[in-house]
Formats: C-alpha cells, sequence, structure tokens
C-alpha cells in the first residue's frame, strides 16, 4: 500500500515509518520538523508541512492508499476529511486513547478527565468527526504508552473498558497494531481499544 504517515517524527510515528518499509508498504512521511528524520532514503517521499494546513495535507495525501495519523485532534481529522475527499484516498487509522469512552476504573478515569480534559474533548470530537465523515475509518485507542522494547503482540477488544490486557503499551507495538489495522478492511469503521499483551500471551 502506499501509505501517508502524519506525525511521522514523533515517538509513534518512527515506529510506523521503520515498521512499514519492513512489512513492504511504500511510505511518505509528513511532518513538521522532517530533518529530524533518518533512513529517509528508505521512504517513497517526505513531505514537510503543518498537519493543520489543509494546502499542505492535499499535496501530501494526493495518490495515497491510506493515512495513518500519528497523531490526533479536531483540526486534523478537518484538514484529512477535506484533503482525503478531494482526492478520493479513503482509508484513514487515527490515534486516540482509550479514556475516551471508558468508564472504569471509575477513579482512574474521572482523574484523568481532570487532568486532561481539553485534549480528551478534542480527541472525541475527532472520533466524531471521522465517524460522520464516510470515508474508510478506524480509531485505534490505546492504553499509557512507553518506549520499552515492542512484545510484539498487543490485546485488542471492542468494548468501551478494557477487558484484558496490559496497562501499558510500546509505542513501537502501537505502531504495529496501527498498520496491522490500516491492512486489515474487516476493521473499517471499528473503534479498537488496544492494550498491551496479556502476561499469558495471546491477542
Amino acid at each position: 500500500m502506499k501509505i501517508m504517515v502524519i506525525g511521522a517524527t514523533g515517538r509513534t510515528g518512527k515506529h510506523v515509518l521503520t515498521q512499514g518499509v519492513r512489512r513492504g508498504h511504500e511510505i511518505t512521511a509528513f511532518a513538521r520538523r522532517p530533518e529530524l528524520l533518518t533512513g529517509t532514503a528508505e521512504l517513497a517521499g517526505v513531505h514537510q508541512g503543518d498537519a493543520h494546513d489543509l494546502d499542505a495535507v492535499r499535496r501530501a495525501v494526493q495518490g495515497q492508499d491510506a493515512v495513518i495519523a500519528a497523531v490526533g485532534g479536531s483540526r486534523i481529522a478537518a484538514t484529512l476529511i477535506t484533503a482525503m475527499r478531494e482526492h478520493g484516498v479513503r482509508r484513514v487509522v487515527m490515534t486516540s486513547s482509550r479514556s475516551i469512552p471508558a468508564t472504569r476504573p471509575r477513579l482512574a478515569v474521572t482523574l484523568a478527565w481532570l487532568i486532561f480534559r481539553e485534549a480528551y474533548a478534542d480527541l472525541a470530537r475527532a472520533e466524531g468527526m471521522l465517524q460522520v465523515s464516510g470515508l474508510d475509518w478506524s480509531i485505534a485507542r490505546a492504553t499509557m504508552l512507553n518506549d520499552k522494547p515492542p512484545a510484539g503482540r498487543v490485546h485488542v477488544d471492542f468494548e468501551a473498558n478494557a477487558t484484558g490486557g496490559a496497562a501499558q503499551l510500546s509505542r513501537a507495538d502501537y505502531a504495529m497494531a496501527l498498520l496491522d489495522t490500516a491492512e486489515d478492511p474487516a476493521l473499517i469503521g471499528r473503534a479498537l481499544g488496544i492494550c498491551g499483551p496479556r502476561l499469558t500471551g495471546g491477542r
């Protein structure tokens, strides 16, 4: 697939780039500061720009098969939806937080929303925009991310509250799950909860 990665220089985005290339995809990086990228010779393209800039996103998205937004938010969703519709690009996977739909554990969720209310409210708006966009969207809601070595597997569920898996998730494993999601047409129109793997193994 030809996949554009928004937020390519971020800690998750960098993993999406390297793993996507390893899988044989034609990966295009989109970032505000592409000079921070390494290994660009393996990429199909590099676009400098702000994901809030519609013209910049229009130029980068043209000819792509899919977009993975390794950063989320309503302004990014708005520009992506417009640009993708204009150029007939349908598949999009956007990152979000497991805390957006969660109701349990009540204390932890309440505290998280008190601390990150503005960011979570914006992610919730972005999710809603994608869900009514008419695009082939998927939303990948992660638990707490870290930079530990990858386990090579994740736990995925589709409930508001986590039904299994570890509370922490490595960014490398999250990137793996984002690519898996982009590749799987069965996940179109689904919001996934992505956790670290269960201690007993499995997905």
